[in-house]
C-alpha cells in the first residue's frame, strides 16, 4: 500500500448538496489541469452516477469530431489517460482504495470516493473513519445542516485522541450561496460551525447553473465531464479553481 497516496471521501447525509458533482470536478481538474495522478471509486450504489456519467461522456465525444479533437490536444498535453472510475460499496471502499494502489504503474496523488448520501446506506461510518480525509459540501437548509453538523460532530469526538484511526479532519465547505437574497440564515449557520471549531473552508461556492451543465451529445457547452476538465473561460466565478487550490493547500498536494 502506497503511504503518499491520500484517500478523500466526499460525504453528506443529505443528497442534492453537490457531493457527486464535486468529486468529478476536483478529480477532473486536477488530473487533467494541475497532472496529478487521480483515481475515483463511485461508492454511491446502486446507481453508480459516476460510472453512468463516464459512459455518457465516452458517447458524447465518441459522435463529435470537436470532442474528439479535444481529447487528441488533451493526451498530448498531458501525456497520460483518463482517470479511472471503480465501482464499489461504502463498505467495501478501503479495499477498493488499496486494489487500486497495488495494481497502479505509478503512484496516485489522490483518489476521490463519492459516499452515499444517506447514513442508512451500510458502511458509510466505517469508509469515512478509514478515509485520510471528509470534505462535505453544505447549503443553508435546515435539514442539510442539522444532520451535517450532529453527525461530523459525533464524529470528530468519537477520533479524538484515536491514533488508530485513519481520518485526520473533516472540512466543510459552503456550496450555493446566493448573494443576493438574505444571508441571515447562512450567516447563522457560519456562526456555530465556528463555535463547534469545526473546519470550514473559506472558499464559497456560489449559486450557478454552470455546475448542472453536463458534457452533451449536441452542442459544446459543458462544465462537468469525467473525461475533460472545465472550460477555462467557465472557471472564473464559478469558485472551483479556488476550492481546488484551498483543498490542495491542506492535503499538501503539489500543483504548482
Amino acid at each position: 500500500m502506497n503511504k503518499e497516496t491520500l484517500l478523500v471521501a466526499l460525504s453528506n447525509q443529505k443528497g442534492g448538496v453537490g457531493k457527486s458533482a464535486f468529486t468529478v470536478l476536483l478529480a477532473s481538474y486536477y488530473h487533467y489541469v494541475k497532472k496529478l495522478r487521480v483515481a475515483v471509486i463511485d461508492c454511491d450504489s446502486p446507481q453508480h452516477s459516476l460510472s453512468r456519467m463516464r459512459e455518457r461522456d465516452m458517447q458524447a465525444i465518441g459522435r463529435s469530431d470537436y470532442f474528439k479533437q479535444q481529447m487528441v490536444a488533451q493526451f498530448e498535453r498531458i501525456r497520460k489517460k483518463a482517470y479511472p472510475i471503480v465501482n464499489s460499496t461504502a463498505v467495501h471502499a478501503r479495499n477498493a482504495a488499496e486494489e487500486l494502489m497495488r495494481s497502479a504503474a505509478l503512484p496516485y496523488d489522490v483518489i476521490f470516493i463519492d459516499l452515499p448520501g444517506t447514513m442508512e446506506s451500510r458502511g458509510v461510518l466505517s469508509a469515512i473513519l478509514n478515509m485520510d480525509y471528509v470534505l462535505t459540501p453544505v447549503i443553508a437548509d435546515r435539514m442539510v445542516m442539522q444532520s451535517s453538523l450532529s453527525f461530523s460532530s459525533a464524529v470528530l469526538d468519537y477520533i479524538r485522541g484515536r491514533k488508530d484511526i485513519p481520518l485526520k479532519g473533516i472540512y466543510f465547505f459552503w456550496n450555493r450561496v446566493d448573494r443576493r437574497t438574505s444571508t441571515g440564515v447562512f450567516d447563522a449557520y457560519r456562526t456555530i460551525m465556528q463555535r463547534l471549531e469545526l473546519n470550514v473552508l473559506d472558499t464559497i461556492i456560489p449559486e450557478t447553473r454552470r455546475y448542472d451543465k453536463e458534457l452533451a451529445l449536441a452542442g459544446r457547452s459543458y462544465f462537468r465531464c469525467t473525461l475533460l476538465p472545465p472550460p477555462l473561460k467557465l472557471l472564473k466565478g464559478s469558485g472551483l479553481e479556488e476550492l481546488a487550490t484551498e483543498l490542495a493547500g491542506i492535503l499538501n498536494l503539489n500543483i504548482g
